[in-house]
Formats: C-alpha cells, sequence, structure tokens
C-alpha cells in the first residue's frame, strides 16, 4: 500500500480511497498498485463483506496522469510498452471482476476516462450531483482502457455507447441516472450516508449466498440458458451445503434476523 491510497475498515466495510486531490485523483502506476494491493487485502480478510471505493478531495478520478513521468509513458512507435503498461493496470480489472466481494463506487466531480472506466468495474455507483462523467478517451488520442467499452456496451448498449466512446459528451447530475451509469444521484452531504447504507446492508447479508448471486449475475450475461443452468445449480448447492443456509432457516422460524458469524 502507498500514501496514494488509504484504506480503512468498518464493521464489515472496508473502504478505499484514492488520494491524489492535488492531481484529482488521476491515475498513475504507483496509486494502481495501491488500488489493487487494497482491493486483495480486502478480499483476503474474511470479516470484510462490502468494499466501497471512493476518494479524497473533490474529485473522484479524472483519468491517467499525464504528467506522470518524463519522458512520456507510452513514446510513439512503442507498441509493446503501451500494452504491457496497460495490461499492468488491468490487474484491477480481473480482481474487482473475480472478487466475491461486492464493490460501490462513491462518485463526486470529475471522473473520466481511467477513472470512468475504474468506475464502471463496481457493482454499484452512486453520485453526487456536483459528479461529471466523461469517456474522454478520444480527446486524448487513446480508444478506451480498464474494461470501460466492455462495461458500456452491456450498460447502455452499442448504441449508446458508440455516442459515449466517440463523441465522448461531459454527463452531469440526473443525466447519469437517465443514462443508466448510476444506481442513484445524490446532494453531497447525502452521498457517503447513501453509500454506507447500501454496503451495510450487503455486509448484514449471507457471504457465501451474495458471492453466488453475484457470480451467477456476472455467467448470465455471458451464457446460454442451457450453460447457465448448471453454473446456478453449483452455486445453489455450494449456498445449501453452509452453514448460513441453517442459521437463515432457523432465524426464519424463530422470526428473529439471521446471524451469520465469519467461518
Amino acid at each position: 500500500m502507498t500514501d496514494t491510497v488509504v484504506y480503512r475498515e468498518e464493521n464489515g466495510v472496508a473502504t478505499i480511497a484514492m488520494n491524489r486531490p492535488e492531481r484529482r485523483n488521476s491515475f498513475t502506476i504507483e496509486m494502481a498498485d495501491g488500488l489493487l494491493a487494497a482491493l486483495e487485502r480486502a478480499e483476503n480478510d474474511r470479516g470484510i463483506r462490502a468494499v466501497v471505493i471512493t476518494s479524497t478531495g473533490d474529485h473522484f478520478s479524472v483519468g491517467r496522469d499525464n504528467a506522470d513521468t518524463d519522458p512520456p509513458p507510452y513514446p510513439a512507435g512503442d507498441h509493446l510498452r503501451g500494452r504491457t503498461s496497460l495490461m499492468r493496470y488491468t490487474r484491477l480489472v480481473t480482481c474487482m471482476h473475480d472478487m466475491n466481494t461486492p464493490t460501490i463506487a462513491e462518485i463526486r466531480g470529475g471522473c473520466a476516462g481511467a477513472g470512468m472506466s475504474f468506475a464502471l468495474n463496481c457493482d454499484f455507483r452512486y453520485a453526487s450531483t456536483t459528479a461529471v462523467m466523461s469517456t474522454a478517451f478520444v480527446k486524448v488520442a487513446f480508444g478506451g482502457d480498464l474494461g470501460g467499452v466492455w462495461h458500456l456496451t452491456r450498460l447502455v448498449g452499442p448504441l449508446r455507447a458508440k455516442e459515449l466512446l466517440l463523441l465522448s459528451p461531459r454527463l452531469r447530475g440526473t443525466e447519469l441516472l437517465d443514462w443508466g451509469l448510476v444506481n442513484d444521484v445524490l446532494p453531497p452531504e447525502e452521498l457517503s450516508a447513501r453509500v454506507m447504507a447500501t454496503a451495510t446492508e450487503i455486509a448484514s447479508h449471507s457471504p457465501t449466498a451474495v458471492a453466488a448471486a453475484r457470480r451467477n449475475l456476472q455467467a448470465a450475461t455471458s451464457l446460454s440458458l442451457g450453460d447457465y443452468l448448471p453454473l446456478e445449480a453449483e452455486q445453489f448447492a455450494t449456498c445449501a451445503a453452509s452453514p448460513d443456509a441453517e442459521e437463515a432457516r432457523v432465524a426464519f422460524v424463530e422470526k428473529r434476523a439471521p446471524r451469520f458469524v465469519i467461518a
């Protein structure tokens, strides 16, 4: 972990904050490595059941820091170096996709380029009315990164994804909700409370069931029904064999909230 990322945990929720406010939390290799380490720390901690991705300062993240290195990180004609650099960043994408623990993005201010792609990898996204999102890639001579295009085509459909990528509009406030990019848009003073309420609700559920539901949701977007049903059955069997299933049954009979303990 580096100073570019702040990690804290409370009541089963880990909060991971990008911490480069002086650069509007723009991405560097150091920060990307710190985020990956923080995500792996949360995923490997059985006491953590939800992860909040947020930032310090007024902006979520405005993308790659173009002033990060001298000489430039992508010298003209150096295809291999560019590809290698991006693949290092994309470890974040595979980590977030494969995690059992759901992630929730808390978005305020600028959220563009790699910052927007990073947010799109989260399971939930809540935005402040101050939030401004833009793909921004074509404006800086790039075509996308961190799986952002993959998520956009699934979230808004190919037609609207083309508009977001090729025209790169700046979407603000409730426009983000209208486009289906976020779960809700809230006044700045209400954002953190709403995010934490969602995280706390998730953390109250069976972690086995949450992980199974997450895997089912991922599979449902890519598999045929015939291929999906055996996977769903496997996840069902995993849940049925867990102590959480019996606890939930007994809690229902006793008319109380279930208590899912850390195994």
